[in-house]
């Protein structure tokens, strides 16, 4: 019985421990004072444009179709991946390639104000090759690739959190280079 309560109190304090330090699992964010966002893509319904999409509707943001009923709109400008080899074994045989995934974006205002000038986030990842098990490598590969996008698609989100509560004495990036210049 005493092991018992001892055990209740020993994890009724490591989980206020965790929740009280702000700690959450990868993926999910805080995101406030969005309730509507329209996504612009040329290719749309590809798997960036899906996973963006699943991840507003996670954090309960509609995703609406008509961008004159969207209270910020996220333009996907361009999308690139890359896969380079990034060394090579004494034999001159490939054992490492880097993935390079790249997405570009504007955030507008309902109103079609750029609160963020046209904005590129970038991902990276190195990995083994082994040319003897060419099949499960390709498949690590799609994996990373995966991570990758979602690794963008947090950075996407994030960045839509900030534009959308920054202060509104702030000057977009674009507006702060014109008004310098």
């Amino acid at each position: 019985m005493k092991k018992l309560s001892c055990l209740v109190i020993a994890m009724f304090l490591a989980t206020t421990a965790i929740t009280g330090c702000g700690w959450h699992l990868r993926g999910t964010m805080q995101v406030n004072n969005i309730s509507s966002v329209h996504i612009s893509a040329e290719q749309r319904y590809n798997d960036f444009y899906n996973s963006l999409s699943r991840s507003l509707k996670a954090n309960k943001i509609d995703v609406v179709q008509n961008a004159t009923d969207a209270q910020y709109n996220i333009v996907i400008l361009g999308q690139k991946s890359d896969r380079r080899t990034a060394s090579v074994s004494v034999s001159a045989r490939v054992s490492e390639y880097q993935l390079t995934e790249e997405v570009t974006i504007m955030i507008l205002a309902s109103d079609g104000k750029p609160l963020l000038s046209r904005t590129t986030f970038s991902s990276e990842r190195v990995f083994d090759f082994d040319e003897n098990d060419v099949q499960s490598k390709e498949d690590e590969a799609n994996l990373l690739k995966r991570e990758m996008r979602d690794d963008l698609i947090r950075q996407v989100v994030s960045r839509l959190n900030s534009v959308a509560n920054r202060p509104a004495t702030a000057v977009a990036p674009a507006e702060h280079d014109a008004a310098t210049n």
